[in-house]
């Protein structure tokens, strides 16, 4: 068996392990820790997606506000809804649910005009450099975990 921890101590872990009838030999990485702007840890061990404590987010748009769980696992679209409703291709604030404080936005994501990357940090405190970023447009193909960095890269060469 490889290395159980990336370079910035992310978990690696075979997909296998995760989710029946997906590609064998494929590895994902879970999220163990993350971090709002104020050092909050968002993983939640009361709430458990394929196996893995999930990520509390608190959400709010026009209207509707709520708090939902999404999975810790890289490329797995999983969530748990507290409370409120989702509605598909629609953009919604995320916070955290500790102290209210804004995720911050580390770019726009192509997926639709007012679509962004908002940033959890790897450590207690914000470093983009150590961070994943995903879309808070509800239903978004950009909306796996992806290290700021790439983050970057593509929004700079597919624009936005």
């Amino acid at each position: 068996m490889g290395e159980r921890f990336d370079n910035n101590g992310r978990l690696i872990v075979p997909v296998s392990e995760i989710k029946k009838g997906m590609s064998v030999g494929k590895e994902r990485f879970v999220l163990v820790e993350a971090y709002c702007v104020n050092g909050h840890n968002l993983v939640d061990i009361r709430y458990v997606i394929n196996g893995f404590p999930g990520i509390r987010l608190k959400f709010k748009r026009p209207g509707n506000k709520g708090e939902f769980v999404i999975s810790a696992i890289e490329d797995d679209f999983e969530k748990i809804i507290l409370s409120g409703s989702l509605e598909k291709n629609k953009k919604y604030d995320l916070f955290c649910p500790v102290c209210n404080a804004k995720l911050p936005v580390l770019t726009n994501c192509n997926c639709q005009n007012d679509a962004e990357l908002v940033v959890l940090g790897l450590t207690p405190d914000l470093d983009f450099n150590n961070a994943v970023t995903f879309c808070n447009v509800t239903g978004c193909n950009n909306g796996s975990f992806i290290k700021s960095g790439e983050a970057l890269r593509h929004s700079r060469l597919h624009g936005k």
